[in-house]
């Protein structure tokens, strides 16, 4: 009688679990979080983390929540590091909900792998380890480890496509280390033909795929990532203009994405564009206070924008943090000492320069500038030769090297230098006028037209002037060396300017008078 009691128990029909408001709530913002995980881009992982986050307030269904949880916060803090995010809590809320999860061990091995691929950023953002064991920890390490996780997600890349972002991430960041691994990823491209997941991952590498990225951005248009990496394509072919309309669309989804902040700030910077270039630079130096690049740039657009002293502490900044940028930074702080007339402090930042930026024509000419003010004129025209030794098509270097020889009374060299500068201002008249027609025929709205057409008008005016005056004074120079042909030459293309007219006619009257 007991046998059967017991045997009836077992095969009694088993209770169906009561149907409750909250059972349905549940299940309703788990479909919703897996359906999100399933779209792929950033913002909808993000809103399926919250979700799943929120249900772990279900006790009854924790294990299952923390493990989908720790899945989407590893996708999360992968597509982060692709973006160049900075401040990235994902990877941190996973590793805590492992360490809190005794039941998903297995995890500890995927964490080990998502931080140990690399974030892609743009130049310099932090210092690189300065003691070398470090790195050859990290080599060991990752010699060790990246066939064992290659191993561990053969096993099921092909099924689950979570796996299958992981092992590609894998593949890309670290094939060296398996050594016969190729990216080839035609199969999993066929497997997961329907994933938006995979195919975004797939159009970013081994490089940007437009027309993968373009197709996705049609399916799924909350994919503000894939602009991104569109503008990147923009900028390899020189459309400053789409790059800095993707990187907008970026920008407005995504603004904690290092990489867009200091991408715009280098466009504007090259639309001449400074306050807004200004703008960006400052924002990437908020997310990294160390960010190299941001703050050369920072300190370029202040030295430009005439914020001398700014800019000095700028670079100041930068040589404080050293290892990088070292020769720009002291050829900017040298740069602005000059122009606010700090002479022996600009010399000094100049000849520190020099220890780190060899045969630069730019600031080999910026040294003669400020030595010929301090009047070393044998400095000077050291500095100036090399100078054009290096670029013979430094008109400036020209200009000050004919001051050099004037106030060496060296007139006829003083006449050459002066007479070679204007030939280079007159190439510089050319490119300009070149470069209005190119912004005339360019896609640039019209506002943006007009504003670059009057800078470039601006400088085309005042290089003509410097033109003229390196005209005259070659003029003078062959004068006074008793050329008077060479004289007369350079002071009748003087007189064509109205500023020099005068002072050229004079001059062209002296000239005649002796012949």
């Amino acid at each position: 009688m007991i046998f059967f009691l017991l045997f009836m128990a077992f095969c009694a029909p088993e209770k169906k679990a009561k149907v409750t408001p909250q059972l349905i709530d549940y299940q309703n913002k788990i479909k919703e979080a897996e359906s999100l995980v399933k779209r792929g881009s950033y913002s909808c992982l993000k809103e399926a983390s919250q979700l799943y986050r929120e249900l772990l307030a279900f006790r009854r269904f924790q294990k299952q929540t923390k493990e989908k949880l720790i899945k989407v916060d590893f996708l999360l803090a992968l597509r982060e590091k692709e973006l160049g995010v900075l401040d990235s809590k994902s990877l941190t809320e996973a590793s805590r909900l492992i360490l809190a999860s005794p039941s998903l061990p297995e995890y500890s091995v995927y964490l080990d792998l998502v931080d140990s691929i690399p974030r892609k950023t743009k130049g310099f953002v932090h210092d690189f380890p300065q003691d070398s064991s470090k790195i050859e920890i990290t080599y060991n390490k990752l010699k060790k480890n990246v066939p064992l996780w290659a191993k561990l997600l053969k096993e099921q890349y092909k099924t689950d496509e979570f796996f299958a972002y992981l092992y590609i991430c894998l593949i890309d960041n670290f094939s060296p280390y398996l050594g016969e691994e190729k990216l080839d990823f035609s199969l999993l491209s066929r497997i997961f033909a329907q994933s938006p997941l995979i195919q975004f991952k797939l159009s970013i590498i081994p490089e940007e795929n437009e027309e993968k990225l373009n197709l996705l951005l049609e399916n799924e248009p909350l994919f503000y990532e894939a602009h991104y990496f569109l503008a990147e394509i923009a900028l390899k072919r020189g459309e400053l203009i789409a790059a800095e309309q993707n990187l907008l669309k970026v920008y407005e989804q995504i603004p904690e994405s290092s990489s867009t902040v200091i991408t715009l700030g280098s466009i504007y910077f090259a639309l001449e564009e400074l306050t807004k270039s200004l703008e960006f630079y400052k924002q990437a130096i908020k997310m990294a206070p160390e960010y190299r690049d941001a703050l050369l740039g920072k300190a370029i657009c202040l030295s430009y924008l005439e914020k001398n002293e700014e800019a000095i502490e700028c670079c100041k900044t930068l040589i404080t943090l050293g290892s990088f940028f070292m020769g720009e930074s002291y050829y900017w702080l040298a740069w602005n000492q000059n122009e606010l007339g700090n002479l022996d402090a600009a010399w000094e930042s100049a000849e520190n320069a020099k220890k780190y930026l060899y045969g630069n024509s730019e600031l080999l000419t910026l040294a003669g500038i400020i030595a010929f003010k301090k009047e070393n004129l044998e400095v000077a025209e050291k500095n100036l030769m090399e100078a054009l030794q290096i670029n013979a098509s430094n008109g400036e270097a020209c200009f000050y090297l004919g001051n050099v020889y004037a106030k060496k009374m060296d007139w006829k060299n003083s006449g050459v230098q002066f007479g070679l500068a204007a030939d280079c201002y007159q190439w510089i008249e050319k490119a300009l006028e070149e470069k209005i027609k190119e912004i005339e025929n360019s896609s640039l709205s019209k506002e943006r037209k007009e504003k670059l057409i009057s800078r470039r008008k601006a400088q085309l005016k005042k290089t003509a002037l410097t033109k003229a005056t390196a005209l005259y004074n070659g003029a003078a120079g062959y004068y006074n060396a008793g050329m008077k042909e060479e004289a007369l030459n350079l002071a009748q293309k003087a007189s064509l300017h109205t500023a020099l007219k005068e002072k050229a006619e004079e001059l062209i009257s002296k000239i005649k008078g002796q012949f």
